[in-house]
């Protein structure tokens, strides 16, 4: 059988839970579980089970890859990630192709002295997030209007003593509220607080996190962060179980609550803006990520020509299909990744067959054909057809 299990890499960021990626693949620990990769990249190399890595495989076999193995050197061009989200995640955006490449040659001195960077690779990372329960995000400004109407109201002195003054446009607002000092953030930070407590808007509607559930949730965790305020510059984004928002390059946005599939381009690129105490480059963030009024438009869903859901993706080098219980005849001549979340899978080929069970996951080769006998749900991520 060609098709190889893999075991991906387990990240325990704090802003993780504790639940959702254990009761998928087991191994409860103390600490929260953030993130699972499936891919290739350094930070988190898949392996097989003889326990060599799957960059190795992909790299020293051709067939993975196929016709693509010239066009992306032998490195598979996506990552894709189970996350697990019980914190707000730091504000950041993310570099395209161009801002990447340049970004890393511009740091190789300061990499090579070990100093802070803000480039991991020189790769584009374009990313779309699919929720297995429901999740609330914050992605792309809103309205100019919108955004000082609501700080008008929700810290009516601040807005009046310094905000309304900085709110010529969405940039200089975002770069002023960061360059604003260490008091009169205080102030401002205190004030929201202050209307938060006193407000009767619940954090909570049903299923999904409010704006004022994502605030105080901000303030929680990152008391003395001028980011907290974001929740009034940023659209709220709720995605029910099964549906998918794409996130390019430079869109500011962060993850809040809840649990998903994430595909992105093999790239650990993160231009951080705010609720982290981790390194802000506000020079580069600047450069790199766009400050007009964003629509934050979900996936469209098709099907494609085997039966499976196909979610239509921000970028040319990836694409998310799902497969729900049914039997399915698959001949792609892309690489594909795939992880069972519900039931099992049985792969049957040439005679032979190989069963996935919840959690588990496999490298499927370019240019095979296989049935597919799904009993629950399998996410399958691959390389599109230049």
């Amino acid at each position: 059988m060609e098709i190889r299990r893999i075991k991906g890499i387990v990240k325990d960021y704090a802003w993780g839970n504790k639940d959702f990626i254990p009761s998928l693949i087991g191994g409860y620990t103390d600490k929260p579980q953030a993130e699972l990769w499936l891919g290739t990249h350094p930070a988190g190399d898949a392996v097989l089970d003889d326990g060599s890595k799957l960059s190795s495989l992909i790299y020293s076999d051709k067939s993975f890859l196929g016709k693509d193995w010239n066009r992306f050197s032998g490195h598979l061009p996506l990552l894709m990630k189970i996350l697990a989200i019980d914190k707000p995640l730091s504000l950041q955006c993310h570099p395209d192709k161009a801002q990447a490449v340049s970004g890393w040659n511009r740091e190789a001195d300061a990499r090579a002295k070990g100093e802070p960077c803000s480039y991991s690779d020189d790769n584009p990372k374009c990313e779309m997030f699919l929720a297995l329960s429901p999740v609330t995000a914050m992605c792309g400004f809103r309205p100019l209007e919108v955004i000082k109407a609501d700080l008008a109201a929700i810290v009516p002195s601040s807005y009046g003593r310094t905000i309304m003054a900085l709110s010529s446009s969405i940039k200089n607002l975002f770069m002023s509220l960061f360059a604003l000092d260490g008091n009169e953030k205080k102030i401002i930070l205190e004030e929201l607080a202050s209307s938060l407590s006193a407000s009767t808007s619940s954090s909570w509607d049903g299923l999904f996190m409010t704006r004022e559930g994502v605030a105080r949730k901000c303030l929680s965790e990152h008391p003395g962060d001028i980011g907290c305020i974001f929740p009034y510059l940023l659209n709220i984004v709720h995605l029910r179980i099964g549906e998918a928002l794409p996130i390019v390059p430079d869109t500011l946005h962060a993850y809040v609550y809840g649990n998903g599939v994430e595909l992105m381009n093999a790239s650990d690129n993160v231009l951080r803006g705010g609720l982290t105490p981790k390194r802000i480059d506000l020079p580069e963030l600047e450069r790199v990520m766009s400050f007009d009024e964003y629509n934050a438009v979900k996936c469209t869903v098709s099907e494609d020509g085997f039966g499976r859901r196909c979610y239509s993706s921000p970028s040319p080098d990836f694409r998310l299909l799902s497969a729900g219980t049914g039997i399915y005849e698959i001949k792609d001549d892309s690489i594909a990744i795939a992880i069972v979340t519900e039931g099992s899978v049985r792969f049957s080929s040439k005679g032979e067959s190989l069963i996935l069970s919840k959690g588990e996951a496999a490298v499927i080769p370019a240019s095979y054909d296989y049935t597919m006998n799904v009993r629950g749900e399998i996410f399958i991520s691959e390389v599109p057809d230049a």
